[in-house]
């Protein structure tokens, strides 16, 4: 079996102890090395700013002060579009995970997950460009890449939706934008979950974008809207 190569990884979390422990934990698995370290977004950008050589996944929570998660994915993506990021948190809302694969982020996991699904999601980051938790059809998207499966046909109504998706609208807003019903939109829904094989928004929203059917940065402009409104 080849052996792997090294992942060389920055990591911003404002939470000392939580940082460095996952480190620990991460860099104890082999072939992962953190090579740079950041208390937020703002400490993150200005690191990479002096970097020698850019790491192959930036891995990032979402609640930090000065520049949290969104405002530091917008800013990743639009200055480094190249690399790749893996966002590390505790919120499992629906909402934030759409926020941030549309604001360009590779992955999503949760901090309860296991140190060993991290490093499962940065070599899936590197090499094929996408993790996500949430999703049960990787290995269908990665024979569509490869060119092993076809994509199923989407009517002109199915694919509108799908550049929806990726946005923070509401199902009702996306029937406003699609001039018709939230019933309608539903359905679109349904048989894109059908043909996908797939049961949630941010599959859906993870496969729009990776496939072309929607933009990243397409929504809001950055800000920090859902962590203000977090009880």
């Amino acid at each position: 079996m080849a052996e792997q190569e090294t992942i060389y990884v920055a990591y911003a979390d404002d939470h000392l102890a939580v940082r460095k422990g996952i480190i620990s934990f991460i860099e104890e698995l082999g072939d992962i090395k953190v090579t740079i370290q950041a208390a937020n977004g703002k400490e993150l950008i200005a690191q990479l700013e002096k970097a020698r050589l850019l790491p192959d996944v930036v891995m990032l929570d979402i609640n930090m002060p000065e520049m949290d998660g969104f405002e530091t994915m917008t800013a990743l993506h639009l200055q480094w579009p190249g690399v790749k990021a893996l966002v590390l948190t505790t919120y499992n809302e629906e909402y934030y995970i759409i926020e941030m694969i549309n604001r360009g982020a590779n992955g999503y996991l949760l901090k309860s997950c296991h140190p060993e699904e991290i490093k499962t999601a940065l070599i899936a980051i590197k090499q094929n460009g996408y993790y996500y938790s949430e999703t049960v059809t990787l290995q269908f998207f990665n024979k569509v890449r490869n060119g092993m499966a076809k994509l199923p046909h989407f009517t002109d109504n199915e694919t509108e939706f799908m550049k929806y998706c990726p946005s923070r609208l509401s199902y009702e807003e996306i029937a406003v934008k699609m001039n018709t019903t939230y019933k309608s939109v539903l359905g679109y829904r349904d048989r894109l979950y059908e043909k996908l094989d797939i049961n949630n928004r941010v599959s859906l929203a993870m496969f729009a974008i990776q496939f072309g059917f929607a933009q990243v940065g397409a929504g809001p402009k950055p800000g920090s809207i859902f962590l203000k409104n977090k009880k």
